[in-house]
Formats: C-alpha cells, sequence, structure tokens
C-alpha cells in the first residue's frame, strides 16, 4: 500500500493541487519560477505525510528533488503529449525505485510481476489486442477501399470529418467487443451496435447519406465480425491452455 500512497500523493500534487496558473508561471520562468520550487516542496510533503513513516525522511527528499528536475526538464521541451507522457512515467519510475528500496514486499511483488510475465493467458490476451489494433485494422482499411473515395469527396466538400477519425473509431470499438467476449459479457456487444447506430442516425438523412451509411455498415460490420471472431479464438486458446495445465 505504500507504493499506492505514493503514487496518489503524485496525483494528488500534479493534477488536484497543480492550477493553471502554477503551470503557466512555470512555462513563462522555468527555473526561476517560484512555483516550481512551491510544487516540488508539495510533493515531498505529500510523500511524506502519506507514508506516515516520520523517521524515514529520505524517500520524500528524493521526490523533491527529482521532482524538480524532471519538471525543469520539461519544462525546456515543446507541449507535446509524449513529452507529457515520458514526464509521468519518470516520477512513477522514481516512486518505484524508492519503493524498492524501503519496503519489504517489493521482493514479493517482484516475484508477482516475473509469474505474471510467464502467464500464457495474459500474452494470449495481448496478441488478440494487437492484432485487431494493428494488422487488422489494416486490413479492414484495404477492403473497404475500394469505396473510400465516394464517401471522402463528400466529407471533404462539407468539411464534416476529423482526420483519421474513422480509423481510431474502429480501434476503440474492436478493442470494446474483444474485451467484452473475453469477459463474457455479450450484451454490451448489442449495447455497442446500437449506440453507434443512434449517433450515426442523423448522418443518413442528408444529402449522399446512404453512401456513407452503406460504408460505415460495411466498416462495422467487418470491425464487429474480426474482433467477435478473434475473442473466440483467443478464449478457444485460453481454456485449451489451462486444460493443458490442469
Amino acid at each position: 500500500m505504500l507504493l499506492a500512497k505514493w503514487i496518489c500523493a503524485h496525483l494528488i500534487g500534479d493534477f488536484l493541487l497543480q492550477s493553471g496558473t502554477m503551470v503557466r508561471h512555470k512555462q513563462r520562468l522555468k527555473a526561476r519560477s517560484w512555483m516550481l520550487y512551491l510544487h516540488v516542496a508539495i510533493h515531498g510533503l505529500l510523500v511524506y505525510g502519506l507514508a506516515a513513516q516520520w523517521y524515514t525522511w529520505w524517500p520524500a527528499a528524493i521526490v523533491t528533488v527529482s521532482h524538480f528536475f524532471i519538471d525543469w526538464w520539461k519544462l525546456t521541451r515543446p507541449d507535446k503529449p509524449v513529452y507529457f507522457i515520458i514526464d509521468q512515467l519518470l516520477h512513477v519510475l522514481v516512486l518505484v525505485l524508492a519503493w524498492c528500496c524501503i519496503d519489504a514486499n517489493a521482493q514479493n511483488a517482484l516475484i508477482a510481476i516475473t509469474a505474471l510475465a510467464n502467464y500464457n493467458t495474459l500474452w494470449l490476451m495481448l496478441m488478440g489486442y494487437l492484432l485487431l489494433i494493428w494488422p487488422f485494422s489494416i486490413g479492414i482499411g484495404f477492403i473497404t477501399q475500394r469505396w473510400r473515395p465516394d464517401v471522402d469527396t463528400r466529407l471533404a466538400q462539407q468539411r464534416l470529418s476529423l482526420a483519421e477519425a474513422g480509423r481510431w473509431i474502429g480501434v476503440c470499438e474492436r478493442i470494446l467487443v474483444y474485451t467484452f467476449i473475453l469477459t463474457q459479457q455479450f450484451a454490451g456487444i448489442g449495447f455497442l451496435i446500437t449506440a453507434k447506430s443512434i449517433l450515426r442516425f442523423n448522418d443518413t438523412q442528408k444529402e449522399g447519406g446512404r453512401k456513407e451509411a452503406e460504408y460505415i455498415l460495411i466498416g462495422t460490420l467487418l470491425s464487429f465480425a474480426v474482433a467477435i471472431i478473434t475473442g473466440l479464438i483467443i478464449l478457444k486458446l485460453i481454456n485449451t491452455s489451462a486444460t493443458a495445465h490442469a
């Protein structure tokens, strides 16, 4: 629970207790911003206070110092998502390393992680997700390519379509359908189809909407079919693997 407390401390300090004014002040003045020093001090106090180990102060000191240098590095970089992700991963990595040094349960956690890495079910499930996100996404794109020009031309004229929106909608729906299959929540698939149909209903009433509706229907049926078949195959493989090791 110590690591969980420290991660909560990080989330509280980085998001709940950091206002937009503080962020802008840091971005403008960088290392000269007094709010940067206030921000890292808050993190150190949160880590120290939530741990409630009053004679062990060095983790809070390490978090304070490391948080300053990580944030300072981020402030010198462009405001892009990749740097935000790196920034958060570095902060969490510091917390994990400090936890490994102080908590006797860390060894048990490492054993659990090693066991998880050798867990066949995890790798089978992950294989299904990776297939649905990339190879199958490209395959569906190839199949529907012949009908795309008519739809893309109309949307371009009306300026209604976001760049690659359809691709990411398809990825998300395949992930959801696949997850519903793995958890055997088949009713969720029906709910997803209904929700998508309602959201797309108004588009079919517009001029040229029939072509777009048919194109979307083809893509949706392919997407759902691929996700359902993949989910059923992975479930079969999981059950076979479990039986073999029983």
